[in-house]
């Protein structure tokens, strides 16, 4: 699809971003500015697709399926050859490149921010790694994934029961948090730029991520060296703050918190407001006091005896905060989700189905977003993309065309490079590898149709599609020549 076929909408019309990272910190970041209306090119390597892509019946990509909604596919090996040089072509034009691999990664391919400056002194470039770009040489190249920002960013250790381990908290908290923070700094690099005429630099280091929003807790022991104690389902510091069992059997999660509360509150719970043991204008009942344990008692009993529905209707109208603790199945039949649609659908890419999934946040009144595309199949846009990119580089193959082979002219064989030197650096047989698996969900077992480079349809059997593309996710466990792994 060409960029200007692709339809106008949303505050961040016309802000074009090309996102080089893989699942999940640096596609959700770039969503974000995807959904309302930013220009989004992913690219992704001809050597190793991003691996929490549709795979199997079992492994079907959903998250990615909304992470890479809204956006373009390009297929290219970005680290040398004519990739390299067409890539360069695309930051003349980009006003934000979000990149996703270990801290210096970049700057070993000879793409430092100051390199990149130069190629486009308005870029705003965002670095999302696992310790950041700067700091001990030994932390800045190690990998990590979540659960590593979460154990690190000592996010881990505030989870679970006090008796047992620290739990990792879900759904991947870590890499949500640094794309928060990646999409924040992009866009005030992006503003700056704008008033100014000069780019800038976003370190994003997923641990870092974690601690800013630790808050309390990082301050507490910083000032006072008291360390936090897990909870797990409930405050060990306040009575009626945590989670309840009602009579159904359904948990729900409440907290008496705040004179307001606790006045409205106590009369629910059959206990005197204002008494020696609750005195007006109490904030907050200390777990484990005489009152605690009180209050404690009185909302074992009410809960016991009342549905989940019930204990939360009956507490919401006396203006006490609560709620069921919602499953998705719950969530789908609220009033209030299908009243404002947190759940929609729009078009598969991979078939002429659609997927459901959440809907644009946040919304915006005046310049709403819009779900206009599902996620692209690899390399879905190399053409039309780099026809848009302007005149070819020097080096390597002309933008690819869909144009028949002409006469007296040998169609390319699978695997046959198109120009001595360049043969993957712009989507090669891989990328094509690459559309057949991630067709293959959706194809009988027989044989697979791909495009090679546009030019002829070469049947080829889905299970050697598959092979490669096996080979190729293994690769992204350490690292590889083209891409390695992110952060």
């Amino acid at each position: 699809m060409k960029a200007q076929d692709c339809p106008k909408f949303g505050p961040l019309q016309g802000v074009k971003v090309v996102n080089l990272t893989m699942a999940i910190a640096g596609p959700f970041a770039c969503s974000l500015l995807a959904d309302l209306g930013a220009e989004v090119i992913g690219v992704e390597s001809p050597r190793g697709r991003d691996t929490s892509r549709p795979t199997n019946q079992a492994l079907q990509g959903w998250g990615t399926q909304m992470e890479r909604r809204n956006t373009r596919s390009l297929c290219m090996n970005v680290k040398d050859g004519a990739g390299r040089a067409w890539f360069f072509e695309l930051l003349k034009q980009a006003d934000i490149l979000v990149d996703g691999f270990r801290g210096g990664q970049m700057a070993k391919w000879g793409m430092t921010d100051e390199a990149l400056w130069e190629v486009n002194p308005k870029l705003t470039i965002a670095h999302i790694s696992g310790f950041g770009q700067t700091g001990d040489p030994a932390y800045v190249s190690r990998a990590s994934f979540d659960g590593i920002g979460q154990a690190y960013g000592c996010f881990m250790e505030m989870n679970g029961y006090p008796d047992r381990l620290p739990v990792l908290a879900f759904p991947q908290v870590s890499d949500y948090y640094a794309g928060f923070m990646a999409s924040i700094g992009a866009l005030a690099g992006y503003i700056n730029a704008q008033r100014t005429g000069k780019g800038d630099s976003v370190d994003v280091a997923q641990y870092e991520a974690m601690l800013r929003c630790e808050g309390f807790y990082a301050l507490n022991y910083l000032n006072t060296g008291a360390l936090p104690v897990r909870e797990g389902s409930h405050s060990t510091s306040s009575a009626g703050y945590g989670t309840y069992i009602c009579q159904d059997g359904v948990p729900i999660y409440t907290l008496i918190l705040g004179p307001g509360v606790v006045r409205a509150a106590l009369p629910l719970f059959g206990l005197e407001y204002g008494s020696e043991l609750f005195p007006e204008g109490t904030p907050v009942i200390s777990f484990g006091s005489e009152a605690g344990n009180v209050l404690e008692e009185a909302m074992e009993a009410f809960f016991g005896s009342h549905t989940a529905e019930e204990a939360e209707r009956l507490m919401l109208e006396a203006g006490v905060p609560c709620s069921r603790i919602y499953t998705y199945e719950m969530a789908e039949r609220d009033p209030h989700y299908q009243a404002r649609e947190s759940f929609t659908e729009w078009k598969s890419s991979y078939d002429d189905g659609s997927i459901r999934g959440v809907n644009v946040v946040p919304r915006m009144k005046n310049n709403p977003g819009q779900i206009w595309r599902g996620m692209p199949l690899v390399g879905a846009d190399n053409e039309d993309i780099l026809d848009g990119a302007g005149p070819p580089p020097r080096r390597g193959p002309q933008p690819l065309r869909r144009t028949a082979p002409q006469e007296g002219e040998r169609p390319l064989r699978l695997n046959e490079e198109r120009d001595k030197g360049t043969g993957d650096d712009v989507s090669s047989s891989v990328p094509s590898l690459f559309r057949a698996a991630d067709r293959m969900r959706h194809r009988p077992p027989s044989l697979c149709l791909i495009e090679r480079d546009g030019t002829f349809p070469v049947s080829f059997h889905p299970v050697i599609a598959s092979a490669w593309h096996g080979i190729c996710s293994m690769s992204l466990i350490g690292s590889f020549r083209g891409f390695e792994t992110r952060r």
